[in-house]
């Protein structure tokens, strides 16, 4: 906050602008107050009160001890929560919307499902209630734009869960694999830059009869796809026009799955039955080369009482694409939990309070930087200089975070990402385990998805490309 002496007044220093900029709806408070006294001062104004959620209590767990504190200092707290996972929660949510129910305050939900239940009429603009708190959300690179849709703030981040590169780093740095390598390639080995670079790594370290797999990337229906929009995007791919008409069947969207069904070369082949429970596991035990994962991995794979791959991995940005002629990174950042508030709830404003409380940056520090429940990961700015977020992800692994959220990219950012998102993943899991041919994938996800325009309505979705491409990260090689 800015901060005027009594000359500066007394010569006019405070201008009808200068006045503006200084927080409204909380009186009496200092100036010069932290950011949690401002959220505080703002909720007591708001009335105490116990709110309900639907929330994993996988993440939960982690946020109960700020949310203990909110109730001490506000009267302001949790009630009781629905514990469901936050792959569940979505359909979950979208059936509140449709019932216009006011039993849940808030849910903790991927934060692509902003357009859908935005649109469905569910989801409290939060950016009035930021106002009165004099809270906004200090994120890496674009990464707040997950939140907004159509100009207004709808959630507030708990998790930054962004896919970043990890690769064995005992391996790579083995002055005899050095050697074999260059002898069969002819150039020395280093870490990956391009998804080809990445490929052929997994390809030379893939010994299955060492019990050692090139890769440990996801290829489940559920959740194999989320690599895919990394291909597609790096290769400068976007999904529609601007009337909405499907763009996949072009030549980043053929790279995109030739790059995808590439991979079973070096994968287990029971990676398709294979979700996070098994294959996480293989990481962590020492049975795969790299992998692109969700950076909250790390802190597992540094922990030695869990893991035996401790200090054998290097972290880094997904790799790139040099398709379009440039190289292009994008990460993915899917599922993104974030706290979005009922519209229908007579308690939004408390929930909008207890959202920001949750998001700032010494709470969210603390959830963050939990060593035992760790779902939530690094994406406020102050995570990537924080000595205990250092501590749980490793400086190295906190690089590699900040230079992924900088290329942060999103699946489908609109109505109807559900719809979207399940025949891209089907078609492309069936040409997977050879179900359908590679190049049936394309079409028929196009056609299927022009029928999903349709029944939205192509007239509504058109307005929410501009918040869809609003998400994308500014930069392309990010430092």
């Amino acid at each position: 906050m800015s901060k005027f002496s009594r000359r500066d007044v007394v010569k006019g220093g405070l201008t009808v602008a200068s006045l503006s900029a200084l927080p409204v709806g909380i009186p009496g408070l200092a100036w010069g107050a932290t950011e949690n006294e401002k959220i505080i001062a703002a909720a007591k104004g708001a009335g105490g009160g116990d709110l309900k959620g639907m929330i994993w209590s996988n993440y939960y767990v982690a946020m109960t001890p700020s949310m203990e504190r909110f109730k001490q200092a506000t009267g302001i707290g949790v009630g009781s929560i629905q514990d469901i996972s936050i792959f569940v929660i979505p359909q979950r949510a979208m059936a509140e919307a449709l019932s216009r129910s006011p039993e849940f305050d808030f849910f903790h939900v991927d934060s692509n499902m902003i357009p859908s239940l935005a649109s469905a009429g569910l989801l409290e603009p939060l950016d009035g209630y930021m106002k009165k708190a004099d809270f906004s959300i200090d994120a890496v690179g674009t990464y707040g734009n997950f939140m907004r849709y159509k100009g207004n703030t709808y959630g507030v981040p708990t998790d930054g869960n962004v896919h970043v590169q990890f690769t064995r780093k005992d391996l790579m740095e083995n002055p005899d694999e050095q050697k074999r390598f260059e002898d069969k390639h002819g150039k020395k080995l280093a870490y990956p830059v391009t998804w080809e670079d990445d490929q052929q790594l997994m390809e030379f370290f893939h010994r299955p009869d060492q019990e050692l797999w090139g890769s440990a990337n996801l290829r489940n229906r559920a959740n194999g796809v989320t690599w895919w929009y990394m291909y597609f995007y790096s290769a400068g791919g976007f999904p529609f026009d601007d009337d909405m008409n499907p763009t996949l069947d072009t030549p980043a969207g053929r790279y995109a799955v030739e790059t995808y069904l590439n991979i079973k070369k070096v994968s287990h082949p029971e990676a398709p039955g294979w979700g996070t429970p098994q294959m996480i596991p293989r990481i962590t035990t020492g049975k795969a080369f790299a992998c692109q994962y969700w950076d909250g991995i790390i802190a597992l794979n540094e922990n030695p009482k869990k893991s035996k791959t401790a200090g054998k991995w290097h972290y880094s940005l997904a790799p790139g694409s040099k398709f379009s002629g440039k190289l292009i990174h994008r990460a993915i950042s899917s599922p993104l939990g974030a706290i979005l508030v009922n519209k229908y709830s007579k308690n939004k404003e408390k929930a909008a309070y207890m959202a920001m409380w949750w998001g700032s940056l010494k709470n969210s520090e603390e959830i963050v930087a939990d060593r035992v429940n760790t779902f939530h990961d690094p994406w406020h700015t102050g995570h990537m200089t924080s000595d205990a977020v250092k501590t749980a992800y490793t400086p190295g692994g906190i690089a590699a975070i900040e230079t992924s959220l900088k290329v942060a990219s999103p699946p489908i950012y609109l109505t109807g990402y559900l719809e979207f998102q399940d025949q891209l993943a089907k078609n492309l899991s069936e040409a997977y385990v050879g179900q359908k041919k590679a190049d049936r994938v394309l079409k028929d996800t196009e056609e299927a998805w022009a029928k999903i325009v349709k029944r939205i309505g192509k007239r509504r979705l058109k307005k929410e490309l501009g918040s869809y491409k609003a998400v994308f990260p500014k930069v392309d090689v990010p430092t």
